[in-house]
C-alpha cells in the first residue's frame, strides 16, 4: 500500500490519480454501453465527458476547501495540490449535475434519461476511485482492533492523523458498497418504467450507504456540529425519494411513462 506507484524523471505517478483515471474511463465505457439504441450518441456522451472530468475534479476540490477552509487559509496554494488528498465525491457529482443540466438543455434532450444512462458508470467510477483513496491514505476510518484493521504508510493523511494505529479501511468498505449499488442499478435499468428512475435510486442508495459509512470515518468534513456528508446525504436521499414517489404515482395515474424532461 504505497501512494506513489513509480517516478519518472523526478515526477511521481500516484496510485490515486491512476485509479481515478481508470474509474473515469470505466464510467465512460459503461455509459456508452447503456446508451446503445438511445438518442444519446457517442458524440453527445463524449461532448459531456470532455468537460465533466475537469469540472468534476474542480467541484470535488472546491467542496472540500469550502468545508475545511481553516486547513488552507494559511497557505491557499495547498488547495491546488490534489495529490495530497481532500476531494469530495459529493462536490464532483454536484458540479457535473449542473453541467449535465446545461448540456441537456443545449441538446434539447431529457436530463432524467441522461441521468439514467450515467448513473451506473458513475457509481462504477466511484468504486474504482475509492480504491485509489485507500492507497492514498485518505477517507480513512476510525481506530479498530478488528482483523481488517489497516496501518497506513508514513506520508499519508491517515498516518499523519493516527500513526501506526490500525484503522478501519472505510475506503474499501465504500468501494464494496458501490459495487453492490452498481449491480442494483443494472437490474433497475433493465426494468425501469420511467425516465429518472435509475438516477434517483442512485442518489437514494449511495446517500444511504454514505450516511452510515460516515460513522466509521474520522476525517469527515464538518458543517458546524454535524458531519457535512451525513447532512447532505440525508437531504439528498429524502429529496430523491419524494421525486421517485411522485414520478411513480404520475405513471400509475397516466398508465404510461412518457418522457421525463427535467
Amino acid at each position: 500500500m504505497h501512494p506513489i506507484l513509480f517516478s519518472i524523471g523526478g515526477f511521481d505517478i500516484h496510485v490515486w490519480g491512476l485509479m481515478v483515471s481508470l474509474g473515469a474511463a470505466a464510467g465512460y465505457m459503461t455509459a456508452l454501453r447503456f446508451a446503445e439504441g438511445s438518442r444519446f450518441t457517442e458524440s453527445i456522451l463524449w461532448g459531456y465527458f470532455f468537460y465533466a472530468i475537469p469540472v468534476g475534479l474542480a467541484g470535488a476540490r472546491l467542496w472540500e476547501v469550502l468545508f475545511s477552509w481553516q486547513n488552507y487559509a494559511a497557505d491557499p496554494l495547498q488547495a491546488l495540490m490534489l495529490w495530497q488528498g481532500g476531494m469530495s465525491i459529493q462536490g464532483a457529482v454536484t458540479a457535473d449535475l449542473l453541467l449535465a443540466w446545461g448540456y441537456m438543455r443545449k441538446q434539447k434532450l431529457s436530463l432524467a434519461a441522461f441521468g439514467d444512462i450515467l448513473a451506473p458508470g458513475l457509481i462504477l467510477g466511484q468504486a474504482i476511485g475509492r480504491i485509489g483513496c485507500f492507497f492514498n491514505g485518505d477517507a480513512y476510518g476510525k481506530p479498530t482492533d478488528a482483523w481488517y484493521g489497516v496501518v497506513y504508510q508514513p506520508g499519508t493523511p491517515a498516518f499523519a492523523a493516527w500513526g501506526n494505529m490500525p484503522l478501519v479501511p472505510a475506503e474499501l468498505f465504500e468501494s464494496a458498497a458501490d459495487f453492490v449499488i452498481l449491480g442494483i442499478l443494472c437490474v433497475i435499468f433493465r426494468r425501469k418504467r420511467f425516465d429518472g428512475q435509475v438516477v434517483l435510486w442512485y442518489f437514494i442508495l449511495y446517500s444511504a450507504a454514505r450516511f452510515f459509512l460516515e460513522f466509521l470515518r474520522t476525517d469527515s468534513l464538518m458543517a458546524g456540529p454535524l458531519k457535512a456528508a451525513q447532512l447532505t446525504t440525508a437531504v439528498t436521499a429524502g429529496a430523491a425519494a419524494l421525486v421517485l414517489v411522485w414520478l411513480s404515482r404520475r405513471r400509475a395515474h397516466t398508465g404510461r411513462s412518457g418522457e421525463t424532461v427535467l
